[in-house]
């Protein structure tokens, strides 16, 4: 029983970033300057795959208490939720192009 913990707070996990994630398109919070936000259709892909990667895990550890033969999948299925789990936090870190903003610059000074 002790196995399913960890695959149930990693799917929980991914559920959240990809609702997070979807819900940011959505409704920006303006929580990130504009200059480092994601692309919209990069972070649509990673936030739907997130969820659905996230509920398909839920969906199987449920049905492998009830049907043994679901249980033989668990282990394959947190390993790929932690390499998902990877990849994101990669793509998070790398995976944005910053386009700063010229700033204004001071005043030209006056010459008398």
């Amino acid at each position: 029983m002790l196995f399913y913990i960890p695959l149930y707070v990693l799917a929980a996990i991914l559920l959240f970033q990809g609702t997070q994630l979807l819900g940011e398109l959505a409704e920006p919070r303006e929580a990130l300057p504009s200059e480092v936000r994601p692309g919209p259709s990069w972070a649509a892909r990673w936030g739907g795959f997130l969820v659905t990667y996230g509920a398909a895990m839920i969906l199987t550890g449920i049905l492998s208490h009830g049907y043994e033969w679901f249980q033989g999948s668990l282990g394959l299925l947190r390993g790929f939720g932690v390499a998902i789990e990877a990849l994101f936090g990669l793509w998070l870190v790398f995976g944005r192009k910053v386009d700063y903003a010229p700033a204004p610059g001071a005043p030209a000074p006056a010459h008398h």
